[in-house]
């Protein structure tokens, strides 16, 4: 049975082993993460995208191996359940980190519920584990995350769903940041023969990213602006951009510093990929952007899909020896590719206010989600409604 463990210790009698049969009063509070701009987040980014996946990639063990930051409700997991593993016949094992864990007996109470819940679906894994400490405790070896992401992984899909920002701490001694993290992970991932899904949602505005890391990623863009005719001609045909000084220039306002924010960040990703041995190549498959600031004038929050795809080509001979050349990676058509797609990000806000339809879809399906997870869905569509969502 799946249990949640603290950082202390790896017992798992703590919490999350005893069955609830009883009624139990619902919920009445909605969050700002059950708008239905989150649920269609979750069904055209995330399970379009692990599903497409599963197809492509059958994983060889019936199992479905997800790290991800679930949330009290387990929302996420209780959706891949029924939209991927019943349909795909697929087990999903998890390792959710939930640093959201609130103190108090009637909280302790619903995520034993929520977790004794998703426990019984038919098509999760009995080992899986929900534990309470922050997810980048992975970036310091030998600790209890450490330990658990590398005894559970490597993973088909790596959700880091943030709702501030990926790069807002600065660059400093410490190493619980998410850079430290992501490049943990990624070593971990390289252990992998097939492709695998990295979902990033992090906030692109200037109070979301440190100025200093921004410094420093967006040093990657311009050296492709400089060293890269594909890149530079596309960064002038999305962004009027194709020297340094409009570089500058575009990064001073909203959109631009998010575009370059985001495309720098992939570019980072795709450089660690590239150091690896061997090398990956990753795929920037589709970006979602919504407002979490309603004085924004563009997406403040971004959700990317990127797909990371193992290569296996011959290893260079220093002696001469190998007739078979490795085939190189282009980095600069993976960059172009990335500002591409980061050009043609959805705008998930406009889109469900200009289709209702889309818009009601959504509603009703997050509503049947909250109702899994014990939540009076009576006024939920009140709700979006009259905040205008």
């Amino acid at each position: 049975m799946t249990t949640i463990s603290t950082e202390d210790s790896f017992a798992d009698d703590l919490i999350g082993t005893t069955s609830y049969d009883f009624e139990h009063p619902l919920k009445k509070d909605f969050l700002p993460w059950h708008r239905p701009r989150k649920q269609f987040v979750r069904e055209n980014l995330w399970t379009k995208q692990l599903l497409k996946l599963v197809t492509d990639s059958p994983p060889e063990t019936g199992i479905i191996k997800y790290l991800g930051l679930p949330g009290d409700d387990l929302l996420d997991l209780r959706h891949f359940h029924d939209k991927i593993c019943v349909p795909c016949n697929l087990k999903l094992k998890f390792l959710g980190f939930n640093k959201g864990m609130k103190p108090g007996e009637k909280h302790k109470t619903e995520l034993e519920i929520s977790l004794d819940e998703v426990n019984r679906l038919p098509y999760v894994d009995n080992t899986s584990k929900l534990v309470d400490y922050d997810l980048t405790k992975i970036a310091l070896p030998r600790s209890s995350a450490w330990y658990d992401s590398h005894k559970m992984g490597p993973f088909d899909i790596i959700n880091i769903d943030l709702c501030d920002g990926f790069a807002k701490q600065p660059l400093n001694g410490f190493k619980e940041t998410h850079y430290n993290t992501l490049s943990t992970l990624m070593t971990l991932q390289s252990k992998r023969t097939q492709p695998w899904l990295l979902m990033l949602t992090t906030r692109t505005d200037s109070d979301g990213v440190d100025l200093g890391i921004f410094q420093k990623l967006k040093s990657l863009y311009a050296k492709n602006l400089e060293e890269c005719d594909g890149f530079s001609k596309a960064s002038n045909e999305c962004f009027c951009v194709d020297t340094l000084e409009r570089l500058e220039d575009y990064s001073k306002n909203e959109l631009g510093f998010s575009n370059i924010f985001i495309i720098s960040l992939c570019k980072w990703i795709l450089g660690i990929a590239l150091g690896q041995k061997p090398q990956s190549k990753i795929t920037l498959n589709d970006a979602f952007g919504y407002k979490v600031l309603k004085e924004s004038t563009c997406s403040d929050l971004v959700s990317i899909a990127i797909e990371v795809t193992p290569t296996f080509g011959a290893s260079e001979d220093r002696l001469g020896l190998v007739t078979t050349s490795p085939v190189p990676i282009d980095e600069c058509v993976l960059s172009s590719r990335i500002l591409k797609c980061v050009n043609s990000q959805l705008d998930v806000d406009k889109m469900l206010e200009e289709d209702t339809r889309m818009m009601s879809d959504m509603i009703t399906a997050t509503a049947a989600l909250l109702t899994q997870a014990r939540y009076d869905t009576a006024n939920y569509e009140n709700w979006v409604r009259a905040s205008n969502i």
